[in-house]
């Protein structure tokens, strides 16, 4: 576990980095603005989130354990929001992976907490440190910059679907087989992962971007646009799910009937196939009985001619030759 801590203190012109020994009487100071950022905490935290923050034990329960859901609850002296972010590399896997982030918004602190190291935090925190106005203007401003960062870089991956799903619907038409199934299916469900992370989480931002006369003691109206701008990327990112859910189920419905063509293809060509070699199996077959022309001339006087066997070949081959001919002319070939 990694701990930091960023303080801006009244008489100071930019932020410290503090130790957690500093960090009860920053936060006993109205005046001042602190951000704690945990790395992958533990049961050791636990003492620190009862303690010096005070939390509620359902927060430091939900914040020690993986939320399925990101979500928003109000206490009396802080915010708890859960975020879903996109794990660093996700680019270079065949799907995306989420991590939560826990996220404290106090009146004078911001506490935050996950279990990979985010980029929309690392950003946030960096700016931090480099522009004091950024904590001067309050925790929930600091909680805004990390929301703007986060919803940003889900739009990469909503592209991505995008272009996946474009490819798909492309090989559906070139080159349509079962190697095609899994590559829908797993488009479907990473269409579906992003339609339920993105609902909850907009829902989220669509709170903090709103708020409440009780929830402006802890977001205050100076920071709302800013959770406006990433719930509106957000929107986005839901609509384009709902897209990618729809436009996945009809590709599947175009894969089973490029399936269903090319399975009619395959038994209208056996079955042409068949009706040709009909005739030709029943002349085999006929000259095949083994009559005796020497009892009566009715027994196949051709058995006896020179050029029986040839004559034979000639007519099977004209009478292909004709079935062919017939089944182009009614385009059945």
């Amino acid at each position: 576990m990694a701990t930091r801590i960023l303080a801006l203190r009244p008489g100071d012109d930019a932020p410290v980095p503090v130790g957690l020994d500093a960090l009860p009487t920053l936060l006993a100071d109205p005046d001042s603005v602190v951000w704690v950022d945990l790395l992958d905490p533990g049961e050791a935290e636990r003492k620190l989130l009862e303690d010096v923050f005070a939390l509620h034990p359902t927060s430091i329960e939900d914040m020690l354990a993986d939320a399925p859901t990101p979500k928003f609850e109000r206490f009396e002296n802080y915010v708890y929001v859960v975020w879903h972010a996109l794990v660093p590399g996700w680019e270079k896997t065949k799907g995306f992976a989420l991590c939560d982030l826990d996220v404290m918004i106090g009146r004078n602190y911001l506490l935050t907490s996950h279990n990979e190291a985010l980029p929309s935090v690392e950003e946030a925190f960096a700016k931090a440190g480099r522009e004091p106005a950024m904590l001067r203007a309050g925790s929930a401003s600091c909680a805004a910059t990390i929301a703007e960062v986060l919803t940003e870089r889900f739009l990469p991956l909503v592209e991505r679907i995008d272009r996946e799903i474009d490819a798909l619907e492309t090989a559906i038409i070139r080159n349509s087989g079962p190697h095609l199934l899994q590559v829908i299916f797993d488009l479907k469900d990473m269409a579906q992962r992003l339609r339920r992370v993105g609902f909850h989480q907009r829902e989220v931002l669509n709170r903090l971007s709103r708020g409440t006369e009780r929830d402006a003691e802890i977001v205050p109206e100076s920071a709302r646009p800013f959770f406006r701008d990433a719930y509106d990327n957000f929107v986005r990112v839901v609509d384009s799910a709902d897209g990618f859910k729809e436009t996945v189920n009809s590709t599947m419905d175009a894969y089973l009937s490029m399936q269903g063509h090319k399975l009619n293809e395959i038994m209208k060509v056996l079955t042409l196939i068949s009706t040709i070699m009909l005739p030709l199996t029943f002349i085999a077959g006929l000259y095949g009985m083994n009559f005796d022309p020497e009892v009566s001339a009715l027994n196949m006087p051709e058995l006896k001619w020179r050029y029986g066997y040839l004559a034979t070949l000639v007519v099977m081959g004209i009478t292909a030759v004709g079935f062919v001919w017939y089944f182009r002319r009614k385009q059945w070939l």
